[in-house]
């Protein structure tokens, strides 16, 4: 009979019409982003909005950070209505502001963080042969499919985040990542199952991030973290982190290891999940299959509709 609260991911840029009338209606979701502003030092505009003349630098540091504050920000605005989850969880990103949200990282480490783990260093190239472009994709498979095998044996691609099923259980959906080549290959050999992304230069969530790893692996280790108080699903496998280490653990994998809707809402199940609120935008997890019922709160329509489902599936709140 518990709630849980979902987070999700900045796989794509985000739209953010639902963030900015949360900030225009409710005080608790200002307050986040001025507190994220202060603590990194971009503006709150750019960070609401997404918007503004800014360099690319600055543009591409305000999507991760933005999203943060309004997840947070949002979950606020839920915990004053009574909404108070009793575990939580999330995909990329989402996984590290469910940590906060259990009470396991403080916000303002988590900007911090934000701040240096979204920095992108250059793979080293090797002479005499040019630098091979990363990407992601999107795989559409049937429903008793395993993406992963999509990977067997496959240079340059590598699992990325396993969506699950859609909402009718018809469709298993997965993104991939690696190098753009090998995605576009693995496209024409699949008959176009498999779709490269447009605009995507990373490789999210697979070993070719281990440079980025690299680079925030001192951060994380200097960063304080508690044992959380509320239960925290991981997205990284199915299991619950109870541990400060484990929490730890988490955030220096989660860049360069898959995650999984699957493992996060069968963990949260487990724990007799009865209702999920998706907290702030997160279009990539709305359209899937859960084992409890969901409500996509990303923006201010949604929070009656958050209200009113924890009454119809009898979920009982924690005071």
């Amino acid at each position: 009979m518990a709630l849980a609260s979902i987070f999700g991911t900045n796989q794509f840029r985000y739209e953010p019409g639902g963030v900015i009338e949360f900030y225009d209606q409710y005080a608790a979701v200002r307050e986040s982003f001025a507190q994220a502003s202060a603590w990194t030092g971009l503006d709150v505009e750019a960070l609401v909005r997404q918007n503004g003349d800014h360099d690319e630098e600055i543009r591409r540091l305000a999507v991760p950070v933005g999203l943060a504050a309004a997840q947070l920000g949002i979950q606020d605005v839920l915990t004053e209505k009574g909404l108070r989850p009793h575990m939580a969880g999330g995909m990329s990103l989402g996984g590290m502001v469910a940590s906060c949200i259990a009470g396991a990282c403080e916000r303002r480490e988590l900007m911090g963080l934000l701040m240096r783990g979204e920095l992108r260093p250059l793979q080293p190239e090797t002479a005499g042969e040019p630098e091979r472009e990363e990407a992601l994709a999107s795989a559409y498979l049937g429903p008793d499919d395993d993406p992963a095998d999509l990977c067997a044996d496959r240079d340059g691609v590598y699992l990325s985040c396993d969506f699950g099923w859609d909402k009718d259980r018809r469709v298993r959906i997965a993104m991939l990542s690696g190098y753009r080549d090998a995605l576009e290959k693995l496209s024409a050999e699949t008959g176009g199952l498999v779709s490269v992304t447009e605009g995507t230069d990373v490789a999210e969530h697979s070993p070719l991030r281990e440079p980025a790893q690299e680079v925030t692996r001192g951060h994380i280790a200097a960063m304080p973290f508690t044992d959380p108080t509320l239960t925290l699903c991981s997205s990284l496998e199915q299991k619950t982190l109870t541990r400060a280490d484990e929490v730890r653990e988490m955030f220096t994998d989660n860049v360069v290891a898959p995650i999984s809707l699957v493992h996060l809402t069968q963990e949260m199940e487990r724990h007799g999940a009865r209702l999920g609120l998706i907290v702030g935008p997160s279009p990539s997890l709305d359209a899937m299959h859960y084992p409890f019922p969901v409500v996509c709160v990303d923006s201010p329509h949604a929070v009656p509709r958050a209200v009113a489902a924890v009454f119809e599936h009898g979920v009982s709140l924690r005071r």
